[in-house]
Order: structure tokens, then C-alpha cells, then sequence
């Protein structure tokens, strides 16, 4: 491994890039998907299985995410899986059958859980060792920003242009992406190779960040799934692509606001601060009726996220030893999976029965639940393994 010693030396920036716009690629395609199944004839619960199929594999195929990627030159299987999921957009073009987009997702769940894993664990591999916290609290900010910008343009390019033309143009960001990464040219020694064993396929130590941050992303799936339809039952559509817009400007104010903070250590009241504005955020959406309080919320969510997502990231990060890193960030990263999954199925049942206000409402009393494992487990759990780490470098 070539290491230099500054955070932004050249294959940081290029897989920083390369994340950013596989990120956005896959988030543009969240609020399209729905749409285009409707255009050719599929509804109703059926637009929820294709959606979910993809969560399904994507949970499922995790732990062989992270095997592959510490058994396997880590490089080589990044550029094959990115390559693979670059097909999965204009599959949707080609098959336009219920079927066929199940499968599809199903296939993209599968290598995207790959990629997912790779980009995080190949920018900490190219980062000095005394920066790998400070170098991957900032790369984890790639997937705030993605979150958010990603369904922004998927619906831009869809209220323009067609389905069709939106696929093709995801398609085109991750060939960019797949350019950028081919670029970087990252070398790794010969991998001894291990068999592959269920248990090695989970981190145990990253379990906990995993449970902890499962609760904090349920009304994160909530928002995002829901936030289009909440609009219309309110007739603020117009608002909807500047909704993210604000979770954007939210996320890049806290990156800037608080970066100096999350370098000092001073996670504790990070995590406090975050959370009470997402309280805060997600109680209002009770009263929710203009335009105005909808872009706020989307402002102050993107605020919260962009503190709490880099955070816990850098908590994995910091406390795993380099040869365990691909398997711990694929432990970690099933907690957006389950967490977005439940978010949003659960948001499918409220939505019958209490409607949507109350029942985003309701999703604040998951981060309640995460800040309490958080101030009884979490904390000192971070403290003990990193001070372990260090005793043992």
C-alpha cells in the first residue's frame, strides 16, 4: 500500500468522486422507480416488492460483500462489481416486466452491496494512518450528500424528460464513476486467502454502531420513501425537488460547522445536538401545512444526518484494524438497509391508519430509543476499543 501523508492526496479525491456518483445513481433511481413501474402498468403493492427486493439483497449479500473484500484483491473486485452495477439501469429500459424488475433489483441489491462496502474500506486503505478518522469522517460525507442530491436529480430528469431517458442518464453518472475509479490504480499486496465461513462474514466489534445507527436511519427510510406522497396530500409537490435541495444545504452546513469539533473527539455532544434536532424536526411534520416548514424540515433532517452519518462511520473506522475493515464497514452498512427498510415499511402501514403527519411524528421515537443505547452502551463501548487499539499498535 502507497501511503502519502496528506487526506487529499489524488485516489482519495478520485474514489471521494467515484462514491459521491455511484451514491447519487443509486438514490436518483428511488423516487423513478415507482413512476416507471406505473407507466407500464405495475401498482399498488407490487411497485413495494420491487422496491424491497432490493433491500432484501442487498442484506443478504452484505457478509459476502465484506468476504470478498478481505480475501480478494480489494481494487480488482471494486472495478468488477462497479461495472456490473452500472448494467442494472438500463436493464430496467430493457425488460419493462414485473418479473423481470424484481430480478433486477434483486441483482442490484447484490453488487451494490459490494460497492457499498468497497469505496469506504479502499479510502481508508489509501489514507496515512494517523488520519484514517479525520480522512474517513469526511469521505463518509459522500453518502449524506448522495442521499440527498441523488433523488433531487432523479426527479428533475423525470418531471423533464422521460423515465427512459432518466435511466440512461443514471446510467451515464455511474459509467463516469467507473472512469474515475479505473484512474486510481490502487496496488495491494497478495492476499492469503481464507475459506469462507459464515461467522468471519459479521464484525462482531462493529455490531453495536450497526444496532445503534439501525434505529437512527428508521425515520430517515420513512422520509425518503414518503416525503413525495406527504407533498401531494398536502398539495406541496412544487416544493418537493427543493425539499432536498435543504437536506443538502442542512448537511453541507454541518459538515462545515462541525468538522473542527468531530477532529477534537467531541462525539458525545454531537451525538446530543444531532438528535434533538431530528426530534424536533420529525414532531413538527405533525403540524406541517406550507411550503416554508416543509423546506425547513428538509434543512434541519440534512443538518441532524450530516452530523450523526460521519460520525458513527468514523466510530467504525477508527476502531477496526486495517485487514478486518472491508467486513466491519459491510456489519456497519447493513444498519442503512434494515434501518431505510424498516423506516419505510413501516411508513406503509402508519399511512393507512394514523396518515402520514402523525406517523412521521411517531418515527422520532426511534431516535430516542438510539440516543438512550447511545448514552448507555455506545459511548464508552467507542472509548474502550479505541483505547485497545492504540495499547496494541
Amino acid at each position: 500500500m502507497e501511503q502519502t501523508e496528506k487526506i487529499w492526496n489524488r485516489k482519495f479525491i478520485l474514489l471521494f468522486i467515484t462514491n459521491l456518483l455511484v451514491l447519487a445513481a443509486f438514490y436518483a433511481s428511488i423516487p423513478i422507480i415507482p413512476i416507471y413501474c406505473q407507466e407500464i402498468g405495475i401498482t399498488g403493492s407490487k411497485i413495494g416488492i420491487v422496491l424491497t427486493a432490493m433491500s432484501v439483497a442487498t442484506i443478504l449479500f452484505r457478509p459476502v460483500a465484506g468476504y470478498l473484500l478481505d480475501n480478494f484483491n480489494r481494487y480488482h473486485v471494486y472495478l468488477l462489481f462497479l461495472a456490473l452495477f452500472c448494467l442494472s439501469f438500463p436493464s430496467f429500459i430493457a425488460f419493462p416486466l414485473f418479473g423481470a424488475l424484481i430480478v433486477i433489483r434483486l441483482y442490484m441489491g447484490a453488487v451494490y452491496s459490494v460497492c457499498g462496502s468497497a469505496t469506504m474500506t479502499l479510502a481508508s486503505d489509501v489514507l496515512p494512518v494517523t488520519k484514517i478518522t479525520e480522512g474517513i469522517s469526511r469521505f463518509a460525507f459522500t453518502v449524506s450528500i448522495g442521499m440527498a442530491v441523488g433523488p433531487y436529480v432523479g426527479i428533475q430528469v423525470q418531471n423533464n424528460m422521460s423515465s427512459k431517458a432518466s435511466f440512461l442518464t443514471i446510467f451515464g453518472i455511474t459509467v463516469v464513476a467507473l472512469i474515475c475509479v479505473a484512474c486510481c490504480r490502487i496496488r495491494y499486496p497478495k492476499v492469503e486467502r481464507k475459506k469462507f465461513a459464515f461467522k468471519d462474514t459479521i464484525h462482531i466489534s462493529a455490531l453495536p454502531f450497526m444496532f445503534n445507527m439501525m434505529f437512527l436511519m428508521i425515520p430517515y427510510g420513512a422520509v425518503i420513501a414518503y416525503s413525495s406522497i406527504l407533498a401531494q396530500e398536502k398539495g406541496l409537490t412544487p416544493f418537493l425537488p427543493y425539499f432536498y435541495i435543504c437536506l443538502v444545504a442542512g448537511m453541507l452546513t454541518s459538515k462545515l460547522s462541525t468538522q473542527k469539533m468531530i477532529d477534537a473527539a467531541k462525539h458525545r455532544v454531537l451525538v446530543y445536538i444531532s438528535l434533538v434536532i431530528l426530534i424536533c424536526t420529525m414532531a413538527s411534520y405533525l403540524f406541517l401545512s406550507t411550503g416554508v416548514h416543509m423546506l425547513v424540515a428538509g434543512y434541519f433532517f440534512g443538518l441532524g444526518y450530516g452530523i450523526l452519518q460521519p460520525l458513527f462511520q468514523s466510530f467504525v473506522t477508527g476502531t477496526t484494524p486495517a485487514p478486518k475493515r472491508g467486513v466491519a464497514n459491510a456489519t456497519y452498512m447493513l444498519s442503512y438497509d434494515v434501518g431505510i427498510g424498516i423506516g419505510s415499511l413501516l411508513m406503509g402501514c402508519l399511512q393507512e391508519t394514523i396518515g402520514l403527519p402523525t406517523g412521521f411524528a411517531l418515527t422520532a421515537i426511534a431516535y430516542v430509543i438510539g440516543g438512550i443505547i447511545y448514552i448507555i452502551h455506545v459511548d464508552g463501548y467507542y472509548h474502550r476499543l479505541r483505547h485497545h487499539l492504540h495499547h496494541h499498535q
